[in-house]
C-alpha cells in the first residue's frame, strides 16, 4: 500500500469504505470490499474472494481514462490490489443514467420501446440521459437536516424515484418502474431542486456523463463489447468543483458481448453462479488492464 496514513472510518456501505487521511482532509482512501449485492435487499448480498480486487481494477483504469479525457473525476491513483485515493467530496444525491439501448427499468417505464423476442434492443442516438433521487430507507435528509423526501415505501419499488422534470425548479417523482402516464407512476412528491443540487446544473451533469459513454463505449467496441447502459453518482469538492465521484465499476453499467450475454452485474441479478459470476469480473477486469492510459 501506498504510504499514505488512514485515518478515521468516514462511512461503510454495502460494498465499499471510506476512509480519512491523516493529516489532509482534501482526500478519502476507498477501500473495496469482497460484497456483491442486488435488489437493495440484504437476502441478496453474497461474496467472492476477489470482488474487491477486480472492482478496484476496474474503476482505477475507467477513472484514469476519463481523467486522460479531461473529464472530472474525483479519483487520484491506485494505492493497492483493493484501495484508491480519491478526492473527498460532498455527494449530491442523484443517480444518473444514461442509456445507449433501451432495457431493464426503463422498458417498464417506456414500454413502447421493447422489441420482439430475439431482435436487438432499441438504440438510443443520442444516448438518454436519466436521473432518479438517490433515497435512504424512503427518505433523504439534507445536510442541515432537514426533509427533503420521506415515506417512499421500498417493498413497493419507490426508493429512488425517478425525476420526471429534472430542469425545473420542482421536481415530480415518479415511480421508476410504472409508465408515466399511469395515475400510480407519480408518487404524490415534490421536490425543490436547488435544496439537492446546490449549484451544481443538470446540463454539467448531463454533459458528463454523455462524455463517459462514448469515451467507455469506444473502448469497449474495440473489443467487441457493447455497453448498454451506465449509472454514476457526483460530488462537490472541497473547492466547490463538481466532479464524478464514487466508483464506476461491473456493478455500474449493463456490458454485453457480441452476441448479447451479459459480462456484469446483471448476470448476478439473474441468479447465476458464483463461480460465473467471478469469472465475468476477471474477464472485465482483465480486458480494463488492456486501456494502456
Amino acid at each position: 500500500m501506498d504510504t499514505l496514513e488512514r485515518g478515521t472510518l468516514i462511512n461503510e456501505g454495502k460494498t465499499k469504505k471510506i476512509f480519512a487521511v491523516e493529516g489532509d482532509p482534501a482526500h478519502v482512501i476507498v477501500e473495496y470490499k469482497n460484497t456483491i449485492t442486488a435488489f437493495d435487499d440484504p437476502s441478496f448480498t453474497k461474496e467472492f474472494a476477489t470482488k474487491a480486487k477486480y472492482s478496484n481494477i476496474t474503476t482505477s483504469r475507467v477513472f484514469e481514462m476519463l481523467n486522460a479525457k479531461g473529464i472530472p473525476t474525483s479519483y487520484v491513483r491506485q494505492l493497492s490490489d483493493t484501495e484508491f485515493l480519491s478526492l473527498a467530496c460532498t455527494m449530491i444525491p442523484l443517480e444518473v443514467v444514461v442509456r445507449r439501448y433501451a432495457f431493464g427499468s426503463y422498458l417498464k417505464r417506456r414500454p413502447e420501446f421493447a422489441v420482439a423476442e430475439g431482435e436487438p434492443p432499441h438504440r438510443f442516438d443520442p444516448p438518454v440521459v436519466e436521473f432518479f433521487l438517490k433515497t435512504t430507507k424512503g427518505g433523504l435528509i439534507d445536510e442541515d437536516g432537514t426533509v427533503l423526501a420521506e415515506g417512499l415505501d421500498p417493498q413497493k419499488g419507490e426508493e429512488d424515484p425517478f425525476i420526471e422534470n429534472p430542469r425545473e425548479g420542482t421536481w415530480r417523482l415518479m415511480h421508476s418502474k410504472t409508465p408515466g402516464e399511469e395515475p400510480a407512476a407519480f408518487l404524490n412528491r415534490t421536490v425543490d431542486a436547488e435544496r439537492v443540487l446546490k449549484g451544481a446544473t443538470i446540463n454539467e451533469m448531463e454533459s458528463a456523463i454523455v462524455r463517459t459513454l462514448e469515451t467507455l463505449e469506444a473502448f469497449f467496441e474495440m473489443h467487441d463489447f457493447k455497453l448498454v447502459d451506465l449509472k454514476i453518482e457526483f460530488g462537490r469538492t472541497i473547492d466547490n468543483r463538481v466532479v464524478i465521484s464514487d466508483v464506476i465499476d461491473n456493478d455500474s453499467w449493463r456490458l454485453r458481448d457480441q452476441n448479447w450475454n451479459d459480462v456484469s452485474k446483471q448476470s448476478f441479478r439473474d441468479g447465476e453462479e458464483m463461480s460465473q459470476i467471478e469469472d465475468k469480473y476477471a474477464r472485465v477486469a482483465a480486458l480494463m488492464e488492456t486501456s494502456n492510459i
